[in-house]
Protein backbone atom coordinates (compact mmCIF):
# COMPACT_ATOMS: atom_id res chain seq x y z
CA UNK A 1 0.00 0.00 0.00
CA UNK A 2 1.20 3.36 -1.02
CA UNK A 3 1.47 6.05 1.38
CA UNK A 4 1.85 10.55 0.72
CA UNK A 5 4.39 11.32 2.54
CA UNK A 6 3.73 15.00 4.48
CA UNK A 7 6.62 16.96 3.50
CA UNK A 8 6.90 20.62 5.83
CA UNK A 9 8.11 22.23 9.38
CA UNK A 10 6.42 20.57 12.56
CA UNK A 11 4.61 24.03 12.54
CA UNK A 12 3.29 23.98 9.00
CA UNK A 13 2.20 20.16 9.44
CA UNK A 14 0.31 20.93 13.04
CA UNK A 15 -1.64 24.00 10.37
CA UNK A 16 -2.56 21.56 8.32
CA UNK A 17 -4.07 18.94 10.26
CA UNK A 18 -5.86 21.86 12.72
CA UNK A 19 -7.09 23.74 9.53
CA UNK A 20 -9.99 21.69 8.79
CA UNK A 21 -10.56 21.22 12.70
CA UNK A 22 -10.88 24.72 13.09
CA UNK A 23 -13.05 25.39 10.17
CA UNK A 24 -15.36 22.78 11.47
CA UNK A 25 -15.46 24.50 14.72
CA UNK A 26 -15.99 27.85 13.93
CA UNK A 27 -19.00 26.79 11.80
CA UNK A 28 -20.77 24.44 14.75
CA UNK A 29 -20.28 27.90 16.98
CA UNK A 30 -22.21 29.77 13.91
CA UNK A 31 -24.88 27.67 13.91
CA UNK A 32 -25.22 27.63 17.32
CA UNK A 33 -25.45 31.29 17.52
CA UNK A 34 -28.15 31.37 14.61
CA UNK A 35 -30.33 28.94 16.78
CA UNK A 36 -30.11 31.21 19.52
CA UNK A 37 -30.93 33.88 17.66
CA UNK A 38 -33.68 32.34 16.47
CA UNK A 39 -35.20 30.99 20.05
CA UNK A 40 -35.40 34.00 20.68
CA UNK A 41 -36.98 35.79 17.81
CA UNK A 42 -39.85 32.87 18.10
CA UNK A 43 -39.93 34.21 22.01
CA UNK A 44 -40.21 37.51 21.34
CA UNK A 45 -42.82 36.62 18.73
CA UNK A 46 -44.64 34.95 21.35
CA UNK A 47 -44.55 36.91 24.20
CA UNK A 48 -45.61 35.16 27.54
CA UNK A 49 -44.74 37.96 30.13
CA UNK A 50 -47.49 37.93 32.66
CA UNK A 51 -49.67 41.39 32.23
CA UNK A 52 -52.41 43.30 33.69
CA UNK A 53 -54.75 45.92 32.48
CA UNK A 54 -56.94 47.97 34.75
CA UNK A 55 -60.23 49.48 34.25
CA UNK A 56 -61.75 52.19 36.60
CA UNK A 57 -65.55 52.19 36.04
CA UNK A 58 -65.83 56.14 37.51
CA UNK A 59 -68.27 55.62 40.15
CA UNK A 60 -68.83 56.08 43.57
CA UNK A 61 -65.95 55.21 46.21
CA UNK A 62 -65.55 52.25 47.13
CA UNK A 63 -66.82 50.88 44.28
CA UNK A 64 -65.22 48.80 41.82
CA UNK A 65 -62.37 48.51 40.06
CA UNK A 66 -61.43 45.70 37.26
CA UNK A 67 -58.24 44.10 36.50
CA UNK A 68 -57.52 41.65 33.69
CA UNK A 69 -54.52 39.17 33.73
CA UNK A 70 -52.81 37.77 31.06
CA UNK A 71 -49.76 34.98 30.72
CA UNK A 72 -49.68 33.76 34.65
CA UNK A 73 -49.28 30.17 35.23
CA UNK A 74 -52.69 28.13 35.38
CA UNK A 75 -53.76 27.78 39.13
CA UNK A 76 -51.10 30.43 39.97
CA UNK A 77 -52.45 32.46 43.14
CA UNK A 78 -51.72 36.33 42.64
CA UNK A 79 -51.65 39.16 44.55
CA UNK A 80 -53.16 42.39 43.54
CA UNK A 81 -52.64 45.88 45.57
CA UNK A 82 -52.11 49.77 45.23
CA UNK A 83 -49.76 51.94 44.74
CA UNK A 84 -48.64 55.43 44.23
CA UNK A 85 -46.74 55.99 41.03
CA UNK A 86 -43.58 56.44 42.25
CA UNK A 87 -43.49 53.72 44.77
CA UNK A 88 -41.82 49.92 44.35
CA UNK A 89 -43.47 47.39 43.79
CA UNK A 90 -43.12 45.41 46.86
CA UNK A 91 -44.11 48.65 48.79
CA UNK A 92 -47.87 48.15 46.93
CA UNK A 93 -51.17 47.73 49.25
CA UNK A 94 -52.73 44.26 48.93
CA UNK A 95 -56.59 44.31 48.49
CA UNK A 96 -57.56 40.93 46.69
CA UNK A 97 -56.20 37.96 45.27
CA UNK A 98 -56.91 35.83 42.10
CA UNK A 99 -56.45 32.57 40.93
CA UNK A 100 -55.18 32.04 37.21
CA UNK A 101 -57.54 29.57 35.30
CA UNK A 102 -56.61 27.14 33.13
CA UNK A 103 -55.11 29.62 30.30
CA UNK A 104 -53.35 31.72 32.31
CA UNK A 105 -55.93 34.34 32.67
CA UNK A 106 -58.31 35.87 35.62
CA UNK A 107 -60.08 38.89 36.13
CA UNK A 108 -60.16 40.60 40.03
CA UNK A 109 -62.79 43.09 41.11
CA UNK A 110 -62.64 45.09 44.06
CA UNK A 111 -63.70 48.26 45.71
CA UNK A 112 -61.55 51.38 45.21
CA UNK A 113 -60.85 52.07 48.88
CA UNK A 114 -62.52 55.02 50.27
CA UNK A 115 -60.62 56.20 53.07
CA UNK A 116 -56.87 58.01 52.84
CA UNK A 117 -54.85 58.63 50.45
CA UNK A 118 -56.89 56.68 48.10
CA UNK A 119 -59.99 59.10 48.22
CA UNK A 120 -58.08 62.06 46.98
CA UNK A 121 -55.52 60.43 44.52
CA UNK A 122 -55.57 61.26 40.46
CA UNK A 123 -53.02 58.67 39.72
CA UNK A 124 -52.38 55.16 41.06
CA UNK A 125 -50.66 52.14 39.97
CA UNK A 126 -52.50 48.85 40.16
CA UNK A 127 -49.51 46.29 40.89
CA UNK A 128 -50.24 42.17 40.62
CA UNK A 129 -47.47 40.19 41.56
CA UNK A 130 -46.75 36.11 42.64
CA UNK A 131 -46.68 35.45 46.61
CA UNK A 132 -42.25 35.36 46.04
CA UNK A 133 -42.32 39.09 43.64
CA UNK A 134 -40.89 36.12 40.95
CA UNK A 135 -43.37 37.46 38.61
CA UNK A 136 -44.85 41.50 38.67
CA UNK A 137 -46.98 43.53 36.48
CA UNK A 138 -48.12 46.99 36.84
CA UNK A 139 -50.57 49.25 35.24
CA UNK A 140 -51.26 52.72 35.86
CA UNK A 141 -54.69 54.63 35.76
CA UNK A 142 -56.01 58.38 36.06
CA UNK A 143 -58.66 58.51 38.60
CA UNK A 144 -60.85 61.52 39.42
CA UNK A 145 -62.44 61.63 43.01
CA UNK A 146 -66.23 61.55 42.72
CA UNK A 147 -68.97 63.09 44.94
CA UNK A 148 -70.16 60.68 47.19
CA UNK A 149 -73.71 62.20 46.82
CA UNK A 150 -76.65 60.41 45.66
CA UNK A 151 -77.75 60.95 41.62
CA UNK A 152 -80.14 63.34 41.09
CA UNK A 153 -82.51 63.06 38.90
CA UNK A 154 -82.54 64.20 35.42
CA UNK A 155 -84.21 67.31 34.32
CA UNK A 156 -87.88 66.33 32.50
CA UNK A 157 -88.51 62.94 34.58
CA UNK A 158 -91.40 63.08 35.94
CA UNK A 159 -90.38 64.01 39.09
CA UNK A 160 -91.48 62.69 42.36
CA UNK A 161 -92.87 65.03 45.48
CA UNK A 162 -89.84 65.47 47.73
CA UNK A 163 -92.00 63.95 50.54
CA UNK A 164 -90.88 61.09 49.22
CA UNK A 165 -87.01 59.88 50.13
CA UNK A 166 -85.01 59.02 47.30
CA UNK A 167 -83.70 55.47 47.52
CA UNK A 168 -80.23 54.07 46.00
CA UNK A 169 -78.97 50.96 44.97
CA UNK A 170 -76.06 49.61 42.86
CA UNK A 171 -75.64 45.92 41.88
CA UNK A 172 -75.19 43.57 39.52
CA UNK A 173 -78.01 42.43 37.63
CA UNK A 174 -79.44 38.81 38.05
CA UNK A 175 -82.22 38.47 35.43
CA UNK A 176 -84.50 40.41 33.56
CA UNK A 177 -88.03 40.80 32.58
CA UNK A 178 -88.62 43.07 29.49
CA UNK A 179 -92.58 42.50 29.51
CA UNK A 180 -92.91 43.03 32.63
CA UNK A 181 -90.35 46.38 33.33
CA UNK A 182 -88.46 44.30 36.37
CA UNK A 183 -84.51 43.73 37.40
CA UNK A 184 -83.49 41.79 40.02
CA UNK A 185 -79.82 42.94 41.16
CA UNK A 186 -77.83 41.72 43.65
CA UNK A 187 -76.54 44.74 45.86
CA UNK A 188 -73.63 45.98 46.65
CA UNK A 189 -74.64 48.72 47.88
CA UNK A 190 -78.34 49.82 48.88
CA UNK A 191 -81.03 46.93 50.01
CA UNK A 192 -83.04 46.90 47.22
CA UNK A 193 -83.21 43.49 44.99
CA UNK A 194 -85.96 44.37 42.78
CA UNK A 195 -85.71 47.85 40.22
CA UNK A 196 -89.07 48.46 38.75
CA UNK A 197 -89.85 50.42 35.58
CA UNK A 198 -92.57 53.02 34.91
CA UNK A 199 -93.18 54.94 31.84
CA UNK A 200 -90.57 58.05 32.25
CA UNK A 201 -87.95 55.67 33.68
CA UNK A 202 -84.88 57.26 32.02
CA UNK A 203 -81.73 54.58 31.32
CA UNK A 204 -78.68 55.88 30.59
CA UNK A 205 -75.10 53.82 29.13
CA UNK A 206 -72.22 55.56 28.76
CA UNK A 207 -73.70 58.91 28.25
CA UNK A 208 -76.14 57.73 26.14
CA UNK A 209 -80.28 56.85 25.99
CA UNK A 210 -80.68 53.09 26.58
CA UNK A 211 -83.67 50.82 26.67
CA UNK A 212 -84.34 47.65 29.10
CA UNK A 213 -83.60 45.31 26.26
CA UNK A 214 -79.75 46.76 26.34
CA UNK A 215 -79.32 45.47 29.96
CA UNK A 216 -78.15 42.01 30.53
CA UNK A 217 -77.38 39.69 33.44
CA UNK A 218 -73.77 40.23 35.15
CA UNK A 219 -74.27 44.33 34.39
CA UNK A 220 -73.41 46.13 36.87
CA UNK A 221 -76.17 49.10 37.38
CA UNK A 222 -77.12 52.10 39.51
CA UNK A 223 -80.73 53.43 40.31
CA UNK A 224 -82.57 55.82 42.09
CA UNK A 225 -85.89 56.24 42.70
CA UNK A 226 -88.43 55.70 45.35
CA UNK A 227 -89.45 52.93 47.48
CA UNK A 228 -92.41 50.76 46.56
CA UNK A 229 -95.18 50.88 49.09
CA UNK A 230 -96.63 47.62 48.12
CA UNK A 231 -93.37 45.42 47.92
CA UNK A 232 -90.17 45.42 50.07
CA UNK A 233 -87.05 45.80 48.71
CA UNK A 234 -88.21 47.50 45.56
CA UNK A 235 -87.26 50.80 43.83
CA UNK A 236 -89.55 52.87 41.43
CA UNK A 237 -87.15 53.75 39.36
CA UNK A 238 -86.27 57.30 37.67
CA UNK A 239 -83.14 57.02 36.35
CA UNK A 240 -80.79 53.79 35.81
CA UNK A 241 -77.53 54.22 34.94
CA UNK A 242 -75.32 50.69 32.96
CA UNK A 243 -72.08 51.10 34.61
CA UNK A 244 -70.13 48.26 33.04
CA UNK A 245 -71.12 45.28 31.30
CA UNK A 246 -71.58 41.77 32.17
CA UNK A 247 -68.00 40.19 33.79
CA UNK A 248 -67.18 36.99 35.61
CA UNK A 249 -69.07 36.83 38.86
CA UNK A 250 -66.20 38.24 40.57
CA UNK A 251 -64.99 38.95 44.41
CA UNK A 252 -66.09 42.41 45.36
CA UNK A 253 -64.65 42.88 48.63
CA UNK A 254 -61.65 42.12 49.63
CA UNK A 255 -62.73 40.23 52.76
CA UNK A 256 -64.05 37.50 50.90
CA UNK A 257 -62.69 34.22 51.71
CA UNK A 258 -63.48 33.09 48.10
CA UNK A 259 -61.25 33.43 45.60
CA UNK A 260 -61.80 35.72 41.95
CA UNK A 261 -61.65 32.85 39.33
CA UNK A 262 -61.76 29.33 40.93
CA UNK A 263 -64.07 25.91 40.32
CA UNK A 264 -66.18 24.86 43.14
CA UNK A 265 -65.57 21.21 43.77
CA UNK A 266 -68.21 18.95 45.10
CA UNK A 267 -66.71 15.27 45.81
CA UNK A 268 -69.10 12.21 46.80
CA UNK A 269 -68.37 9.11 48.19
CA UNK A 270 -70.42 7.32 45.14
CA UNK A 271 -71.02 7.62 41.08
CA UNK A 272 -74.58 8.74 41.70
CA UNK A 273 -74.19 12.45 43.30
CA UNK A 274 -76.07 10.74 45.98
CA UNK A 275 -76.97 12.52 49.16
CA UNK A 276 -74.51 15.48 50.90
CA UNK A 277 -70.62 15.57 49.31
CA UNK A 278 -68.13 14.32 51.46
CA UNK A 279 -65.85 17.52 50.53
CA UNK A 280 -66.73 20.41 49.08
CA UNK A 281 -63.21 22.79 48.48
CA UNK A 282 -61.92 25.09 45.93
CA UNK A 283 -60.49 23.78 43.21
CA UNK A 284 -58.44 26.32 41.02
CA UNK A 285 -57.55 24.15 37.67
CA UNK A 286 -59.03 21.03 36.98
CA UNK A 287 -55.76 18.87 36.52
CA UNK A 288 -55.39 15.71 38.30
CA UNK A 289 -53.47 12.58 38.20
CA UNK A 290 -54.49 10.69 41.28
CA UNK A 291 -54.19 7.26 39.61
CA UNK A 292 -54.28 4.65 42.32
CA UNK A 293 -54.55 6.94 45.29
CA UNK A 294 -57.34 9.08 47.05
CA UNK A 295 -58.92 12.19 45.19
CA UNK A 296 -59.57 13.91 48.89
CA UNK A 297 -59.09 12.98 52.53
CA UNK A 298 -62.13 10.64 53.34
CA UNK A 299 -62.85 9.06 49.89
CA UNK A 300 -62.61 5.38 48.49
CA UNK A 301 -59.99 5.14 45.75
CA UNK A 302 -62.67 3.63 43.35
CA UNK A 303 -66.44 4.58 42.91
CA UNK A 304 -66.52 8.29 43.46
CA UNK A 305 -67.58 11.59 41.54
CA UNK A 306 -67.10 14.98 41.49
CA UNK A 307 -68.67 18.20 40.15
CA UNK A 308 -66.71 21.17 39.08
CA UNK A 309 -68.90 24.45 39.13
CA UNK A 310 -66.87 27.86 37.75
CA UNK A 311 -67.83 31.20 36.38
CA UNK A 312 -65.42 32.06 33.82
CA UNK A 313 -65.00 35.96 31.45
CA UNK A 314 -64.13 34.77 28.17
CA UNK A 315 -64.00 37.09 25.11
CA UNK A 316 -66.11 37.03 22.13
CA UNK A 317 -65.17 34.10 19.78
CA UNK A 318 -65.05 30.50 19.15
CA UNK A 319 -63.48 28.19 21.56
CA UNK A 320 -63.12 24.60 21.78
CA UNK A 321 -63.60 22.63 25.06
CA UNK A 322 -61.63 19.57 26.15
CA UNK A 323 -61.85 16.77 28.34
CA UNK A 324 -59.31 14.10 29.20
CA UNK A 325 -60.51 11.44 31.65
CA UNK A 326 -60.14 7.90 33.39
CA UNK A 327 -63.67 7.04 33.35
CA UNK A 328 -66.42 9.23 32.76
CA UNK A 329 -67.25 12.72 32.22
CA UNK A 330 -70.08 15.44 31.23
CA UNK A 331 -69.77 19.32 30.67
CA UNK A 332 -72.15 21.94 30.77
CA UNK A 333 -71.82 25.21 29.15
CA UNK A 334 -74.34 27.66 30.43
CA UNK A 335 -76.75 24.60 31.28
CA UNK A 336 -76.09 23.44 28.15
CA UNK A 337 -74.67 19.70 27.90
CA UNK A 338 -71.94 19.54 25.33
CA UNK A 339 -69.89 16.77 26.14
CA UNK A 340 -71.75 13.47 27.26
CA UNK A 341 -69.28 11.00 28.04
CA UNK A 342 -71.08 8.95 31.08
CA UNK A 343 -68.88 5.78 30.80
CA UNK A 344 -65.97 3.99 31.42
CA UNK A 345 -62.76 4.48 29.76
CA UNK A 346 -58.78 5.03 30.00
CA UNK A 347 -57.59 8.04 29.20
CA UNK A 348 -60.30 8.99 26.73
CA UNK A 349 -60.17 12.39 25.29
CA UNK A 350 -63.31 14.47 24.35
CA UNK A 351 -64.51 18.08 22.62
CA UNK A 352 -66.82 19.85 21.87
CA UNK A 353 -66.95 23.35 20.08
CA UNK A 354 -68.92 26.66 21.03
CA UNK A 355 -69.55 30.11 19.83
CA UNK A 356 -69.48 32.53 22.89
CA UNK A 357 -70.39 36.22 23.00
CA UNK A 358 -68.45 38.15 25.26
CA UNK A 359 -68.48 38.27 29.52
CA UNK A 360 -69.20 35.58 32.34
CA UNK A 361 -70.13 32.38 31.21
CA UNK A 362 -70.62 29.41 33.92
CA UNK A 363 -69.21 26.04 32.94
CA UNK A 364 -69.93 22.60 35.31
CA UNK A 365 -67.94 19.38 34.73
CA UNK A 366 -68.83 16.21 36.34
CA UNK A 367 -66.83 13.23 36.66
CA UNK A 368 -66.79 9.78 37.98
CA UNK A 369 -64.04 6.94 38.47
CA UNK A 370 -65.33 3.26 39.01
CA UNK A 371 -61.85 1.57 39.38
CA UNK A 372 -58.32 1.71 39.11
CA UNK A 373 -56.92 4.76 37.34
CA UNK A 374 -57.94 7.49 38.17
CA UNK A 375 -57.33 11.01 36.40
CA UNK A 376 -59.40 14.39 35.06
CA UNK A 377 -58.34 17.36 33.31
CA UNK A 378 -60.68 19.82 31.88
CA UNK A 379 -59.34 22.89 29.63
CA UNK A 380 -60.59 24.89 26.68
CA UNK A 381 -58.43 27.06 23.81
CA UNK A 382 -59.41 30.04 22.35
CA UNK A 383 -59.66 29.88 18.32
CA UNK A 384 -60.31 33.29 17.22
CA UNK A 385 -63.55 34.71 15.97
CA UNK A 386 -63.98 33.12 12.41
CA UNK A 387 -62.37 29.41 13.31
CA UNK A 388 -64.73 26.89 11.54
CA UNK A 389 -66.42 24.88 14.11
CA UNK A 390 -68.38 21.62 14.13
CA UNK A 391 -71.97 20.47 16.02
CA UNK A 392 -72.41 17.13 15.48
CA UNK A 393 -75.95 17.35 16.57
CA UNK A 394 -78.10 20.38 16.91
CA UNK A 395 -76.51 23.22 15.84
CA UNK A 396 -78.10 25.78 18.45
CA UNK A 397 -77.96 29.12 18.44
CA UNK A 398 -79.03 31.57 20.72
CA UNK A 399 -79.96 34.91 21.16
CA UNK A 400 -81.28 37.89 23.79
CA UNK A 401 -84.15 39.36 21.15
CA UNK A 402 -87.18 37.95 19.63
CA UNK A 403 -85.93 38.40 16.13
CA UNK A 404 -82.87 36.44 15.68
CA UNK A 405 -81.02 39.40 15.15
CA UNK A 406 -77.46 40.33 15.82
CA UNK A 407 -74.54 38.02 17.12
CA UNK A 408 -76.00 35.32 18.92
CA UNK A 409 -75.04 35.17 22.87
CA UNK A 410 -74.51 31.30 22.46
CA UNK A 411 -73.36 28.94 19.57
CA UNK A 412 -73.65 25.19 21.40
CA UNK A 413 -74.16 21.44 20.23
CA UNK A 414 -77.45 20.28 21.47
CA UNK A 415 -77.34 17.21 21.80
CA UNK A 416 -81.85 17.10 21.44
CA UNK A 417 -83.99 19.63 20.71
CA UNK A 418 -86.18 19.24 24.15
CA UNK A 419 -86.29 22.00 26.27
CA UNK A 420 -88.70 23.12 29.50
CA UNK A 421 -87.15 26.34 30.75
CA UNK A 422 -90.45 27.42 32.28
CA UNK A 423 -90.02 30.43 33.44
CA UNK A 424 -86.27 30.01 33.87
CA UNK A 425 -83.42 30.67 31.04
CA UNK A 426 -82.13 28.99 28.45
CA UNK A 427 -78.35 30.20 29.63
CA UNK A 428 -76.77 31.51 31.73
CA UNK A 429 -76.86 35.56 31.21
CA UNK A 430 -79.66 35.30 28.90
CA UNK A 431 -83.39 37.04 29.80
CA UNK A 432 -86.39 34.63 31.06
CA UNK A 433 -88.24 36.43 28.40
CA UNK A 434 -88.21 38.18 25.32
CA UNK A 435 -85.56 35.56 23.50
CA UNK A 436 -85.01 33.38 20.53
CA UNK A 437 -83.18 30.72 19.13
CA UNK A 438 -82.32 28.73 15.98
CA UNK A 439 -81.95 25.22 15.54
CA UNK A 440 -79.50 23.18 12.45
CA UNK A 441 -79.04 19.79 12.25
CA UNK A 442 -78.10 17.14 9.17
CA UNK A 443 -80.08 13.81 9.63
CA UNK A 444 -79.84 10.63 7.53
CA UNK A 445 -83.14 9.15 6.40
CA UNK A 446 -84.68 6.56 4.45
CA UNK A 447 -87.66 7.31 1.55
CA UNK A 448 -90.94 8.00 2.54
CA UNK A 449 -93.45 10.48 3.83
CA UNK A 450 -92.48 11.73 7.42
CA UNK A 451 -94.36 13.85 9.98
CA UNK A 452 -92.88 16.49 11.64
CA UNK A 453 -93.97 17.66 15.14
CA UNK A 454 -92.96 20.94 17.21
CA UNK A 455 -94.53 21.01 20.69
CA UNK A 456 -94.13 24.93 22.05
CA UNK A 457 -94.86 27.88 23.73
CA UNK A 458 -94.58 30.56 21.99
CA UNK A 459 -93.78 30.78 18.57
CA UNK A 460 -92.15 28.47 15.73
CA UNK A 461 -91.27 27.93 12.61
CA UNK A 462 -89.44 24.57 10.94
CA UNK A 463 -88.01 23.82 7.08
CA UNK A 464 -86.75 20.28 5.83
CA UNK A 465 -84.73 21.19 3.17
CA UNK A 466 -85.62 24.41 2.64
CA UNK A 467 -89.67 23.73 2.43
CA UNK A 468 -91.21 25.29 5.42
CA UNK A 469 -93.40 22.52 7.19
CA UNK A 470 -94.45 24.29 10.31
CA UNK A 471 -95.34 27.96 10.34
CA UNK A 472 -96.72 29.21 13.49
CA UNK A 473 -94.53 32.65 14.97
CA UNK A 474 -97.29 33.96 17.15
CA UNK A 475 -97.28 33.89 21.05
CA UNK A 476 -99.61 30.90 21.92
CA UNK A 477 -99.89 28.33 25.67
CA UNK A 478 -97.86 25.11 24.88
CA UNK A 479 -99.94 22.99 21.50
CA UNK A 480 -98.33 20.60 19.21
CA UNK A 481 -97.86 21.43 15.73
CA UNK A 482 -97.00 19.17 12.57
CA UNK A 483 -96.32 18.86 9.40
CA UNK A 484 -95.76 15.81 6.41
CA UNK A 485 -93.25 15.61 3.93
CA UNK A 486 -92.18 12.97 1.09
CA UNK A 487 -88.47 12.57 0.84
CA UNK A 488 -85.71 10.49 -0.97
CA UNK A 489 -83.45 8.38 1.06
CA UNK A 490 -80.19 10.21 2.02
CA UNK A 491 -79.49 13.09 4.29
CA UNK A 492 -81.46 16.05 4.50
CA UNK A 493 -81.28 19.24 6.65
CA UNK A 494 -83.48 20.37 9.39
CA UNK A 495 -84.13 23.61 10.76
CA UNK A 496 -86.27 25.05 13.47
CA UNK A 497 -87.05 28.67 14.69
CA UNK A 498 -88.39 29.56 17.78
CA UNK A 499 -89.34 32.79 20.09
CA UNK A 500 -90.30 33.21 23.43
CA UNK A 501 -92.34 36.40 24.79
CA UNK A 502 -93.56 35.88 27.74
CA UNK A 503 -94.80 33.27 30.48
CA UNK A 504 -93.59 29.76 29.91
CA UNK A 505 -90.94 28.46 27.76
CA UNK A 506 -91.23 25.40 25.63
CA UNK A 507 -89.38 23.54 22.59
CA UNK A 508 -89.55 20.43 21.30
CA UNK A 509 -88.85 18.52 18.06
CA UNK A 510 -89.18 15.42 16.55
CA UNK A 511 -90.26 13.04 13.64
CA UNK A 512 -91.85 9.84 12.27
CA UNK A 513 -91.77 7.64 9.57
CA UNK A 514 -95.23 6.72 8.13
CA UNK A 515 -96.38 3.56 7.04
CA UNK A 516 -96.07 2.63 3.39
CA UNK A 517 -99.78 3.18 1.74
CA UNK A 518 -101.26 -0.17 1.61
CA UNK A 519 -102.84 -2.04 -1.92
CA UNK A 520 -106.08 -1.17 -2.49
CA UNK A 521 -108.66 -4.22 -1.79
CA UNK A 522 -111.40 -2.93 -4.70
CA UNK A 523 -108.88 -3.81 -7.63
CA UNK A 524 -109.65 -6.94 -8.60
CA UNK A 525 -106.68 -9.22 -8.80
CA UNK A 526 -106.24 -11.91 -11.78
CA UNK A 527 -105.08 -15.08 -11.53
CA UNK A 528 -102.32 -15.99 -13.89
CA UNK A 529 -102.87 -19.04 -16.54
CA UNK A 530 -100.33 -21.40 -17.58
CA UNK A 531 -99.47 -21.64 -21.11
CA UNK A 532 -97.28 -24.70 -21.72
CA UNK A 533 -94.10 -24.19 -23.89
CA UNK A 534 -94.36 -25.70 -27.62
CA UNK A 535 -92.31 -28.60 -28.32
CA UNK A 536 -88.43 -27.98 -28.04
CA UNK A 537 -88.54 -29.64 -31.94
CA UNK A 538 -90.69 -26.74 -32.88
CA UNK A 539 -89.28 -23.68 -34.13
CA UNK A 540 -90.31 -20.26 -31.85
CA UNK A 541 -91.86 -17.30 -33.45
CA UNK A 542 -89.24 -15.10 -34.66
CA UNK A 543 -89.53 -11.92 -32.09
CA UNK A 544 -90.16 -8.53 -34.25
CA UNK A 545 -87.81 -5.70 -33.14
CA UNK A 546 -88.85 -2.40 -32.64
CA UNK A 547 -88.49 0.31 -35.31
CA UNK A 548 -87.03 3.68 -34.30
CA UNK A 549 -88.23 6.38 -36.33
CA UNK A 550 -86.23 9.66 -35.67
CA UNK A 551 -88.57 12.65 -34.92
CA UNK A 552 -88.27 15.66 -37.07
CA UNK A 553 -85.84 18.74 -35.37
Amino acid sequence: MNRQKTVGTPSQVWRGYLYPVGRLCWTGIIVVIACLFLASACNLGQDKTPSITVDSMQVKPGTALRVVGKNWQPGEQVVIGLNAPDALPKDSEPVTTALADASGSFVALFPLPADEPWIHMTEMSVVAHTQDFGEVAIASFSHTPISTAIPTIVPGASATPSAEPTVYVLGYVENTSVSAGIIKVRPIEGEAEVIALVENTQIVYNGQPAQLTDIHIGDLVEASGQASPRADNTIIANRIRILARATAELTVTPTSTRPALVWQGEYYNNTTFSGNPSVVRDDPVIDFQWQGGAAAEGLPVDNFAVRWTGSWPFEMGAYRFYAQVDDGVRLWLDEHLIIDQWYESVGALYSADAYLSAGSHVVRVEYFDRQGSAHARVWWEYRGPDAVQTYPAWRGEYYSNMTLSGPPFLVVNDQVLDFDWAAGIPATGMPGDDFSARWTRTVTLEEGVYRFYTRVDDGVRLWVDETQLIDHWQEGAVETYSGEVYLFKGQHIVQVEYYEYTGLAVIKVWWELLPATPTLTSVPTQTPTHTPLPPTDTPLPPTATPQYTPTAP
